[in-house]
């Protein structure tokens, strides 16, 4: 940017009171919020007196970089995240001797999780306890997922546990919470945290040292304020003590953290309700990507209440983004993405290409593409798809088909065997598998013939069977050589391996992320056409090349989710899953805030909105059925959210804009805030709104009406009706007897006998 827009000069020569700033994806709050600084020094404002707090510690990095950049020589204000600032009013309550030391060294993950695990052990009944034992993974996470949440507001743990949708059995978090303080206090350690949870309820509960904290700063300036929790909306407010103004800048659009607390609420209406006397100032000119995206993110977004009504506009200086709809099947998704990267690859470096996902699930075979056409890529995640914890079992079982298990030492069988022996978990007590492990350890080959002399004699016929089974498949693994994805789906069929996934998890969410994980690698080895006992050989240099490539920076392809891809940008962005299932992605149990279509489009909005000049959108096959099953095959449908986005009309209006022309007609209704986007524009067109076109037939008793649709095009603009009852519509797909229609003011599609509704249709062409 050359120089400051209108609504940019608008914040900047914000002199006095608090204000809310509301700025759109990519729009140059960065620039806006030092410029303003640089205002409010040079009219002699004390830097001490300025307080500047940022989200997390990269961007306070950066907005530091630039801030002494913009102000060369000068003394510039504080800037700071707000656990930093915790930890410094903790170090300071602690010298005041109002809280106790603690040590220095912050509590690690696995410390963490070793104390929860022993702690629910501790409070389950024995069933439960059994459980526990056997599937860690299974209750560790949730139950420390729990205590972060309840450490993110001031809500009672009780409370929080009523808000959210967790199985019964995890009634026992709220205890649960109540011990492990205890313990941690006891050991005199705090978490990451506990910098921010530990001296805000101090504070809250003590209005004296409240006091000694608040009301010493002229300016406080919060960035990305739609993230902020509970806890540290709290702590603003005891920093504010009264006394000066607060500026705050966000966009509720963008609010996706709400596992962590954070809620659009905050910036749309609590901040104002709290404060009072706040002035909101708009920054609706994104400087990222051009009319196309702008168009379809606000068909997309305005479908949100929950936000302020700010429409989001190119800035004169954006490429002209490309955006384009791919077709296929759930299935082919991988290869398709794969496709796209080479293509984008012949203009883009590898690094400029992101794959942003909703969920970890369709990364996996994304991954495992990439790796197999060796695209080098960059993971934001733990793991690679290589490394997975639900992968662990098939590597023991090519390792042994390879004749590799006698390479492990003692303890390494033993660990492999117990591994064996609980994947599924075959409802036999943990205490009897650790025995079997043990004797079984002693073996290095003829597995399955051991394993069946070691299952002991008093247990059920039920469950002698689940083991012998397991025995049986390690047996043939050792002694035939069959095509790899065979032992592989012998495995999974004879253990009944998906349904113990099933039965391990609280979270809908990581049953599939683990199932489609398996599948994915199940297709791509047999995509390999390798036999069993050659497949660990290549395993094994495939991860070598994960591995060496994690260890590359900025090196290749970019895969993420979208709650990692937040804040970032890329010339080249790719978004797999545009289907009924993931978007909205709402699984019964999932351990989370309850979902919402709101809280899922604005993923998408974020996801669409990381663009610069190319987004690729990827859908399913539109396909024609004679009933829907009764899960309604959602990841074959396009998720109601492409609909919304009217990419007929964004492409319609975002061509005449490229080509200045004079007029622009649309037929039918149009988005309300249309005109106005078109007249921001220097040289708005002439808007012309035409009525829909309805064909008219004449009925004839043995003629039907010509301008039924047979079956559903697969075009990217879906075909459109309106029901005289129902409203608009778009037909997700149809057969000679029924349609399946998603209408607009609905969440869910409506399945429609042909004969009895196309009286009261009229088709939209």
């Amino acid at each position: 940017m050359s120089q400051l827009t209108d609504h940019q000069q608008q914040v900047v020569h914000h002199v006095d009171g608090h204000a809310r700033v509301v700025a759109v994806a990519g729009a140059g709050k960065t620039t806006t919020l030092t410029h303003f600084i640089a205002a409010r020094l040079q009219a002699g404002v004390a830097p001490r007196r300025m307080l500047v707090l940022m989200y997390n510690k990269a961007a306070q990095q950066e907005f530091q970089q630039r801030l002494s950049g913009c102000l060369p020589g000068q003394v510039v204000p504080e800037v700071r995240t707000f656990h930093s600032l915790g930890l410094r009013i903790y170090h300071k309550l602690i010298a005041l001797g109002q809280l106790p030391a603690f040590e220095r060294r912050l509590l690690a993950d696995g410390e963490v999780e070793g104390q929860v695990w022993r702690l629910l052990q501790q409070l389950a009944d024995d069933d439960t306890r059994q459980d526990i034992l056997s599937q860690r993974k299974k209750w560790v996470e949730p139950a420390v997922g729990f205590i972060e949440l309840v450490k993110s507001g001031l809500e009672s743990p009780q409370e929080v546990y009523e808000q959210l949708d967790l199985p019964v059995q995890c009634r026992m978090f709220v205890k649960l919470f109540a011990l492990f303080e205890d313990w941690r206090k006891q050991q005199r350690r705090i978490g990451f945290s506990d910098m921010l949870y530990d001296p805000v309820m101090h504070l809250r509960h003590d209005a004296e040292a409240a006091r000694y904290f608040g009301g010493h700063m002229q300016w406080i300036l919060v960035d990305e304020y739609q993230d902020i929790n509970g806890i540290q909306q709290h702590l603003l407010e005891l920093l504010h003590g009264g006394r000066g103004s607060v500026m705050v800048i966000g966009d509720p659009d963008q609010t996706i953290y709400e596992f962590r607390g954070s809620r659009p609420e905050f910036i749309v209406s609590g901040f104002a309700n709290q404060l009072g006397g706040v002035t909101t100032y708009q920054l609706p000119e994104t400087f990222r990507y051009g009319h196309r995206l702008s168009l379809l993110a606000n068909h997309l977004i305005h479908h949100n209440r929950q936000r302020d009504p700010v429409m989001g506009l190119s800035h004169p200086s954006t490429p002209a983004t490309q955006v384009q709809v791919h077709t296929c099947s759930a299935n082919a998704e991988a290869q398709q993405v794969l496709a796209l990267v080479k293509q984008c690859m012949a203009t883009v470096p590898a690094h400029q290409i992101a794959v942003i996902h909703r969920l970890w699930a369709l990364c996996a075979p994304v991954e495992l593409a990439l790796l197999q056409a060796g695209i080098p890529y960059q993971l934001d995640h733990s793991l690679s798809v290589l490394e997975r914890w639900e992968l662990e079992i098939f590597w023991l079982l090519l390792e042994i088909a390879a004749g590799r298990f006698g390479e492990r030492s003692r303890d390494q069988r033993r660990h492999a065997w117990l591994q064996i022996l609980t994947t599924p978990f075959p409802k036999v007590r943990r205490a009897v598998l650790e025995e079997m492990a043990d004797t079984l350890a002693d073996h290095s080959e003829n597995l399955g013939v051991a394993l069946q002399q070691a299952i002991p004699a008093n247990l059920s016929r039920w469950q002698k069977a689940q083991l012998q089974a397991r025995a049986e498949v390690l047996d043939s693994a050792e002694r035939v050589v069959v095509p790899v994805e065979r032992l592989l789906n012998a495995y999974i069929d004879t253990t009944e391996l998906e349904k113990g996934i099933e039965d391990s998890a609280f979270s809908a969410q990581q049953v599939e992320d683990r199932l489609q994980t398996i599948r994915a690698f199940v297709r791509f080895m047999a995509d390999t056409n390798v036999s069993s006992d050659q497949a660990l050989d290549l395993l094994l240099q495939l991860r070598d090349r994960a591995r060496a490539q994690s260890r590359e920076r900025h090196a290749g392809v970019r895969l993420t989710s979208i709650h990692k891809s937040k804040g970032l940008e890329w010339p080249v962005v790719i978004i797999p899953g545009l289907n009924g299932h993931y978007f909205p992605y709402s699984p019964e149990g999932e351990f989370s805030t309850p979902a919402s279509d709101e809280s899922e489009r604005r993923l998408l909005y974020v996801a669409m909105t990381r663009a610069i000049q190319q987004l690729h959108l990827l859908v399913p096959t539109p396909q024609v059925r004679r009933k829907p099953d009764a899960n309604g095959h959602e990841r074959e449908r396009p998720s109601p959210f492409f609909h919304e986005l009217n990419i007929a009309c964004s492409d319609r209006v975002a061509t005449a804009l490229a080509q200045s022309q004079p007029q622009l007609t649309l037929e039918g209704e149009i988005a309300e805030w249309l005109p106005a986007y078109l007249q921001a524009q220097p040289q708005p067109p002439e808007l012309v709104i035409q009525p829909v076109r309805v064909a008219v037939v004449k009925h004839r008793a043995d003629a039907q009406q010509p301008s039924r649709p047979k079956q559903l095009s697969a075009s990217p603009s879906p075909q459109r009706l309106v029901h005289a009852r129902l409203g608009a519509g778009v037909v997700v797909e149809m057969d000679e007897q029924y349609l399946i229609v998603h209408f607009e003011n609905e969440r869910t599609t409506r399945r429609l006998d042909r004969a009895l509704a196309e009286p009261h249709i009229q088709w939209l062409h």
